[in-house]
């Protein structure tokens, strides 16, 4: 019986964090041995409510109507034969020039698309649509939520676009004003998830070049992070395609600069585990952060960008991946290096310090957010100092872990009385258009196809929840 204590709140065992064996035998990961014998907690080992226990199961906060579609739609994501033909389909419709297939001409395949795949990613066409859906994730028991503004430029790096300066001027005003309108939908506490390909072709090109943005570009992005900073909200700077992150990462980190002062991060850039480059980037990032005196904003994905991407830029296999996310997770929740985040040291110079950070772990992988559970019950029962630290998941995707997090956060309070970080889960969502947020949606799917076995899990863990709730309705009727 596992009896972890997080943050001096009864144990675990009622979070029900749970993974499949046959996960955990391809998730464990460099260290876990010594990470285990610190917390008590072995790699394989379950976390589970006493059966007698009469406290409803995590997806029971669930409302039903979202209970079925999730159920739906991970049928079909986890049945190969269902999911090619839809990603076939979704892509034509994401990329298409022809009148009749573009979901804003046709009224057909835009009420199909929005009743279906949208409603269950994305969280509105319209402010009061979304205003609703954030509404309703709280109701919940999310803390918050990370709203995206969908759109975005797929590009074609061999053939680059040519814009007048009035087309740039336009996409610009036009991406800008998309922004703030993101920021003012969120309350504060919140976070908005910003992608700099909405800006234009321009834009993209300068990224490619890794040149620095225009006075232009420049002046549009610090209205946007001034205004947010000003209300509450953070900002996280999604990654993109290979092709431009870099400039990303120089931009972002400028930025981060000047708006991460005194001890917080206000923006936020994203870390693809997936990536070779990715702990030398950050160790990069840490130690300037570090010499420069500013809190590091780190989101710490595993990566979206594999069927774009070319191949040769991501670790070998899932196993590896999974061992990199996880170290570089434990050094940053304990402000440690280790062997995989190791510090960017000069000749003749001392060992940097690790510096402040705050960190968003964007997973679904139920394994690394039980490590990072584990990890935060051990510093608290130490007196450790606690980074700021939020969960995130996409909507529509990983209710299961989710949900469990939340009724984790509820006990946790019922126990102290108080907010604690187990209760920071967010869902993340984009907003905008079908037609916009067909390339998001089209990028969800091909997760799903990447990640089967996972979905397979999810599908499993809704139909158990629906046929507890056709049990309990049958009871109901009989009395």
């Amino acid at each position: 019986m596992l009896r972890p204590r997080a943050l001096g709140v009864p144990s675990l065992s009622r979070t029900r964090f749970w993974h499949p064996a046959s996960h955990a035998r391809s998730s464990h990961v460099a260290g876990a041995t010594s990470f285990n014998n610190t917390t008590g907690l072995s790699p394989d080992a379950k976390l589970s409510r006493p059966p007698t226990d009469p406290t409803p199961p995590p997806l029971s906060l669930l409302a039903l109507p979202v209970l079925i579609r999730s159920y739906l739609i991970s049928a079909v994501s986890a049945t190969p034969i269902l999911l090619t033909p839809s990603l076939r389909i979704l892509s034509l419709l994401a990329h298409t020039k022809l009148p009749f297939l573009q979901v804003e001409h046709n009224r057909l395949l835009h009420y199909i698309i929005k009743k279906t795949i949208y409603a269950q990613f994305c969280a509105g066409e319209t402010p009061p649509e979304v205003q609703r859906t954030a509404t309703q994730l709280k109701e919940t028991g999310y803390r918050g939520i990370v709203l995206n503004y969908a759109k975005e430029l797929v590009f074609d790096k061999a053939a680059p676009a040519k814009q007048t300066r009035d087309d740039e001027a336009k996409d610009l005003e036009d991406w800008k004003q998309g922004l703030l309108k993101t920021v003012k939908l969120v309350d504060s506490g919140d976070y908005a998830a910003l992608k700099f390909s909405g800006a234009g072709p321009s834009v993209v090109q300068r990224l490619i070049g890794k040149l620095p943005p225009t006075t232009a570009v420049s002046q549009a992005t610090k209205e946007i992070c001034d205004y947010a900073k000003d209300i509450g909200i953070k900002l996280l700077w999604d990654a993109e395609q290979n092709a431009i992150q870099p400039g990303i990462d120089r931009w972002t980190l400028d930025l981060q600069r000047e708006y991460n002062r005194d001890g917080v991060a206000v923006l936020y850039g994203t870390y693809q585990a997936y990536a070779i480059s990715t702990p030398q980037l950050l160790a990069q990032h840490l130690a300037i952060a570090h010499r420069e005196g500013f809190t590091l904003g780190v989101k710490l994905v595993r990566g979206a960008y594999m069927g774009s991407d070319p191949r040769h830029l991501f670790w070998a296999s899932k196993a590896e991946t999974d061992r990199v996310h996880d170290r570089i997770a434990e050094a940053l929740i304990r402000k440690e290096w280790n062997e995989t985040l190791s510090p960017i040291e000069e000749q003749g110079a001392q060992k940097p310090t690790f510096p402040n950070v705050n960190l968003v772990l964007a997973t679904h992988n139920h394994e690394s957010v039980r490590k990072a559970v584990a990890i935060r019950q051990e510093q608290s029962r130490k007196g450790e100092e606690l980074i700021d630290l939020s969960y995130a998941q996409l909507m529509g995707m990983a209710d299961d872990l989710g949900t469990e997090l939340i009724m984790a956060g509820n006990d946790a309070c019922a126990a102290t009385r108080a907010k604690t970080e187990l209760s920071k889960t967010y869902k993340y969502t984009a907003w905008g258009s079908v037609r916009e947020c067909l390339t998001y949606l089209l990028r969800r799917a091909e997760e799903n196809q990447g990640s089967l076995s996972r979905t397979r899990e999810g599908r499993l863990a809704l139909g158990k929840e629906l046929r507890r709730r056709l049990r309990a309705s049958m009871r109901w009727l009989d009395h």
